[in-house]
């Protein structure tokens, strides 16, 4: 029922094996088999008779004496479990390269990775897991040389002629951008913002200036956008946020595709793809995924690339699989003629032999059959088996995203990251500007809530005519709701666009990293002063519920008295989960602390919900932990009434939250 707290749902799975290596588990097959199990988060023990023991730990598996031709139980529980079990079950049968890849792949636990460093299958791919979703299908492989420069220097007569060749050049790759953003298609006005987004890049005077400084210097045009292209980058990577980090790899897709234009190459071209296949790349930017034909895409998998990056994203929003930064050799990329993929494990297997094969057919036949099935919950307004209605909204970070949320069944948004549109372009958003796009929101998600997050950024996210101050620890730093107090023309433009988007449909704003009362205080005091503003012109200013992202351990903390003050809480589990646990959420060394069902994060999740129940306030989520099923029942035990996820995930949330 959904009034009480369900035991959580963990996936167990054993195998019985006959331990074919010569020496047993002792010494360094016990050491190997320790080391691959570390690569998986799932909890694993090896059985042999009445004793057990860790298989994470070398000393414990050496102490059950294991020999050659002992029947072992190897168990595992966690999301991984099955695939960490078939490879220990592959390991001590003796499989040969089972066992060579265990012994060069294996991390130590300091430096496990989010998905299993281990390929169970001849010709697996192991990488990050970044969209959903199992695909079987023809090769598309994308794999253009990077651009060399073809000499160092030029000669002084020679500056003024490459600089315009260079001007250009940056002109061809801004009319490709344009060509594509023009596109009529869903895909294409999807893919539209960050096309604009490019563009913005291409032309920015930073890097205009930058690589014009460098051609003036006798530097060959085609070395100097390499070059400054790569040090714009590396200042994205020391960016605390993924998202933003993430934004390196298109700073470098620009780059390259300039430095191509200059070349005179030829690339293969993405748009070529005629029929539905898997991409194979190595890098692969937004620029680059945005010449597709992405109605043709069956799943996506790069040797580059995280699950924040804008290829990440797009693949999530149309909902096709996605496994990127893969381990490959090149050649083994360029031999792909057929791929199978699993996003949610982040594996592909490239030309999978029949056998396994036909196992991902049957996989991706079940997945369709329940694919059909949860469609039937796509429109649904889900309420728990005791009657209690919950709405399952979307998390958005820009208009372009509206139709797909829709189309998924989006009970509102529960999350509008609206710092997005302040990152695109080259100057601050106007108030003008943020209303015309929170308007279209909110009017499209009518009766449904659309939540508005403030501006997001600070610390050592740049926005356009502010310079950033260097901070020790960004993620400790000024940023959210502490940065925009001290900016007040930053916030109230904002505060006044949300307030007259108010006026035409159900909007709500809500203030993130909150950790004190005084900010809240603050924050309303600087809402009614601009709706005072507001009716002082004559503008129309409508109701507006106050609320806070709850994602600091101070504010779960102060969740009783904070209660007081606002009308929702809306919990970030992504950031809550990492300042609970002191695990930085993009470090993979860290995965496995970075779980939102940890003893330690769920007690703040309680503790919020009952702080919110007892002062009669919603309480949504709007973290990664939102759309996991294992989750789901839980929190609305709670008392959670909204649940705020990516859009594909939402007729599987429905669903879930339907049978609760």
């Amino acid at each position: 029922m959904a009034g009480q707290a369900t035991v959580e749902q963990v996936m167990d799975v054993e195998r019985t094996a006959v331990v074919r290596l010569e020496e047993g588990l002792h010494a360094r097959p016990a050491a190997r088999v320790v080391q691959f199990a570390k690569g998986f988060s799932s909890d694993i023990e090896i059985v042999k008779g009445e004793r057990s023991a860790n298989a994470k730990s070398t000393v414990k598996l050496m102490l059950l004496a294991v020999k050659e031709g002992d029947e072992i139980v190897i168990r595992a529980r966690g999301d991984d479990a099955e695939a960490a079990v078939e490879g220990l079950a592959a390991i001590v049968a003796g499989e040969a390269d089972a066992l060579t890849r265990a012994a060069a792949q294996a991390t130590p636990q300091e430096q496990v990775p989010a998905a299993p460093r281990e390929a169970a299958a001849p010709g697996e791919l192991v990488g990050v897991a970044a969209s959903e979703g199992v695909a079987i299908g023809r090769a598309f492989v994308y794999l253009p040389r990077e651009p060399q420069p073809e000499r160092g220097r030029i000669a002084a007569q020679e500056v003024e002629a490459e600089t315009l060749r260079f001007r250009r050049a940056v002109e061809a790759v801004c009319a490709m951008l344009e060509c594509k953003a023009g596109n009529g298609d869903a895909a294409a006005a999807t893919a539209a913002d960050i096309m604009a987004a490019l563009k913005d890049v291409a032309q920015d005077p930073e890097f205009l200036t930058a690589v014009e400084v460098r051609i003036g210097a006798q530097e060959d045009p085609v070395a100097a956008v390499l070059a400054v292209g790569a040090d714009l980058a590396e200042r994205f990577t020391h960016i605390d946020d993924a998202y933003f980090r993430a934004r390196a790899e298109d700073v470098r897709g620009v780059a390259r595709q300039v430095a191509n234009v200059l070349l005179g190459r030829d690339e293969i071209d993405l748009a070529a793809l005629a029929e539905p296949a898997i991409l194979v790349a190595g890098h692969l930017s937004a620029f680059d995924l945005a010449r597709l034909p992405l109605r043709l895409l069956r799943g996506l998998v790069t040797t580059e690339g995280g699950p924040t990056s804008h290829i990440a994203i797009l693949a999530r929003s149309f909902g096709f699989p996605a496994v990127v930064g893969v381990k490959a050799e090149e050649a083994a990329l360029r031999s792909a003629k057929t791929v199978a993929i699993d996003g949610g494990r982040g594996v592909a297997v490239v030309n999978p032999d029949t056998a396994v094969a036909a196992a991902y057919a049957a996989r991706l036949e079940k997945a369709e059959a329940e694919r059909r099935a949860l469609a039937a919950f796509t429109h649904v307004a889900p309420k728990t088996r005791d009657g209690r209605a919950i709405e399952v909204a979307a998390n958005l970070g820009s208009e372009a995203e509206i139709d797909g949320a829709l189309g998924f069944g989006a009970m509102g948004v529960g999350l509008f990251r609206t710092e997005f549109l302040f990152m695109h372009g080259k100057t601050l958003p106007s108030e003008d500007e943020q209303f015309r796009i929170y308007a279209r929101v909110v009017k499209a998600f009518h009766p449904h809530a659309v939540i508005f997050r403030t501006l997001d950024i600070g610390g050592d996210k740049a926005l356009p005519g502010i310079a950033p101050e260097r901070e020790e620890n960004p993620f400790l730093g000024w940023r959210g709701i502490r940065m925009c107090l001290d900016r007040p023309h930053l916030l109230k433009p904002q505060l006044r666009a949300i307030l007259r988007a108010a006026a035409v449909g159900t909007a709500r704003v809500m203030f993130p990293m909150v950790t004190d009362i005084a900010e809240v205080t603050a924050a309303r005091a600087l809402i009614d002063a601009c709706r005072q503003e507001l009716m002082d012109e004559g503008r129309e200013a409508g109701p507006l519920e106050v609320g806070i992202m709850v994602e600091t351990p101070a504010a779960a903390l102060c969740a009783a008295t904070l209660a007081r003050e606002v009308d929702f809480f809306s919990i970030g589990t992504n950031d809550l989960t990492q300042y609970t646990m002191a695990a930085d959420r993009t470090n993979a060394r860290l995965a496995h602390l970075n779980r939102a069902d940890h003893p330690a994060v769920l007690a703040m999740i309680e503790m919020t919900c009952r702080a919110a129940r007892e002062a009669g306030i919603k309480v949504g989520v709007c973290g990664e932990a939102a759309g996991e099923p294992d989750m789901i029942p839980r929190l609305l035990g709670w008392g959670v009434s909204e649940l705020s996820m990516s859009p594909s995930l939402i007729p599987r949330a429905k669903k879930i939250v339907s049978e609760t």
